[in-house]
């Protein structure tokens, strides 16, 4: 096998049948709600969804959050890939609380030059959409993309990778991210299993 390109979180393969959520996005369109702080009080899920944003992971630089993955609508939109498959379609979000930080994504997407690394003072975050393959402790990246400091997709940093990771290829923030959220999501889509199977 090849050498694999160590870029960080930020290159995967993207799942065949994916519909890319910000392929109908406008230009302007907003993913987060700032706070206080510039901390997201409301983030927006694969089901263009406003929900409260679950912090999962952080460090000196930077912090990780998911949308809420309680959320019906969410645990209806997976669940059936979570129950054939054992994977799930997931948004992470992250808050830049240093310019280092999105300026070292800048220069790991190959954008080291000035303009794109000055950019970083408008940039608040960064969203990424990642297909979770617990049983292979993998993921796939769908696509990513900054978003500003107003909450709203920068059109022109979308990118679709074509690499993949395993848990244990990711940064130790990344890392504990997937862990946490995963934990979260295996236990919210047991209830929703149990749910389902009352109905029946």
């Amino acid at each position: 096998m090849g050498r694999r390109d160590r870029r960080g979180f930020g290159d995967f393969k993207i799942a065949p049948l994916f519909v890319l959520l910000w392929s109908t996005m406008g230009l302007s369109q907003q993913v987060v709600q700032r706070g206080p702080f510039g901390k997201p009080v409301q983030v927006l899920d694969e089901t263009q969804q406003w929900t409260t944003p679950l912090l999962v992971s952080s460090d000196h630089d930077v912090e990780l959050y998911i949308p809420d993955v309680t959320n019906t609508d969410w645990l209806s939109r997976n669940y059936s890939d979570f129950q054939n498959r054992g994977t799930y379609t997931l948004s992470l979000f992250t808050l830049y609380k240093t310019a280092k930080a999105c300026r070292a994504n800048q220069i790991s997407w190959g954008m080291g030059d000035a303009a794109h690394l000055n950019a970083c003072n408008d940039i608040g975050y960064r969203v990424r959409q990642i297909l979770v393959d617990p049983n292979q402790k993998s993921v796939q990246l769908l696509a990513a993309a900054m978003v500003g400091q107003n909450g709203q997709v920068d059109a022109n940093s979308i990118k679709e990778p074509t690499t993949f990771r395993t848990w244990d290829q990711l940064d130790a923030t990344t890392q504990m991210a997937i862990l946490k959220a995963n934990e979260l999501v295996t236990r919210q889509m047991r209830i929703y299993d149990a749910k389902m199977q009352s109905i029946r």
